[in-house]
């Protein structure tokens, strides 16, 4: 009998597998039903994958074709236009749980007043929505935030290892709108260059790059960003493993592959040691301070960091791309 459904409207690959990893990972079991606004170009792989799991899984293109939602309770997990229509319906519970919590300006949209209740991970998460007015104190109190944990099901397959001449570069994307682009990646290979000259200052002798899955998707600029990149350290001797696990542009990195051996295709199955990580500002840096691992920023965008806590603004500050002598790394709590 299902009891729970999650609401999908996505053309993005990469937000299939993030929705698929909370049934592997058992969030969501037999009794939820994923719906899906269908969309014709990758209509064919979502019901490959769904099928490929064994999960429930019903897709409309008209709104007057969905299913009767009345009763259940109705899981989001990202932001779409289209959430609206489906909250409209007051007769269900509407909860919004999230990808993944960062601190990105994209975490705190007014929209969210939409749903009956939001997960968050923690009291972090409850003064990102505090400080920016999204919500007040009755809110909390009555329950619209609720503190559950990480909701992000995916797992960054790193550890602290201070020994480690391994470290990890991991860009964000360019995000939905341009207000959103946190990402270090641009034509001038500012953080490449930058990545090197850290190899050669700390004796690194391989670096693990990990580009967001959805790089490209609003602006294909930032996949050649990113090939000029890693043809500029191949060119300097740098040891390079890409890995491009749920990469939407995938095969056009297997080809660079071919003309580079020191570019190497890596998977994210094994747990890798590296003495510590270059992240832009996004749940990937989340997922590293929450395992330990020392965590540099390359990309700062004042105008539209979110400064309400002493913590952060200190820490985003203290290590971004204008520190490459890499002082004493402090974990944040």
């Amino acid at each position: 009998m299902i009891k729970y459904i999650i609401y999908l409207d996505t053309k993005i690959k990469g937000a299939l597998y993030q929705t698929i990893n909370y049934f592997k990972q058992g969030v969501f079991d037999e009794n939820t039903l994923l719906l899906y606004k269908e969309y014709v170009k990758i209509d064919r792989l979502f019901k490959k994958e769904l099928k490929k799991y064994n999960i429930n899984f019903q897709s409309f293109k008209r709104y007057k074709d969905m299913p009767n939602i009345d009763g259940k309770i109705v899981f989001y997990l990202f932001n779409a236009q289209s959430n609206c229509r489906i909250v409209a319906n007051r007769k269900a519970k509407h909860i919004f749980v999230t990808h993944g919590e960062s601190n990105k300006v994209s975490s705190i949209k007014p929209i969210i007043r939409i749903y009956d209740h939001i997960i968050v991970a923690g009291d972090l998460g409850i003064d990102r929505y505090l400080y920016s007015e999204i919500f007040y104190k009755d809110d909390i109190q009555r329950n619209k935030v609720i503190k559950m944990g990480n909701t992000f099901i995916g797992d960054a397959k790193y550890s602290y290892n201070n020994f480690s001449k391994a470290i990890l570069y991991a860009p964000t994307w360019e995000g939905g709108v341009i207000e959103e682009n946190y990402s270090s990646l641009d034509k001038s290979l500012k953080s490449f260059i930058t990545l090197n000259k850290i190899m050669k200052n700390h004796n690194i002798q391989k670096v693990y790059i990990q580009p967001h899955p959805n790089t490209g998707h609003r602006d294909i600029r930032y996949i050649k960003y990113l090939l000029d990149g890693l043809k500029y350290l191949a060119k300097e001797n740098k040891n390079c493993k890409i890995i491009l696990d749920g990469f939407i542009f995938k095969n056009i990195y297997i080809l660079l592959l071919k003309f580079y051996n020191n570019i190497i295709l890596s998977n994210n199955k094994q747990c890798k040691d590296i003495s510590f990580a270059l992240t832009d500002i996004s749940a990937m840096e989340i997922q590293l301070l929450s395992k330990n691992i020392p965590v540099y920023i390359l990309s700062v965008n004042e105008y539209n960091l979110i400064s309400f806590n002493e913590n952060v603004t200190k820490h985003y500050k203290n290590y971004n791309i204008n520190n490459l002598d890499l002082k004493p790394i402090i974990i944040l709590p």
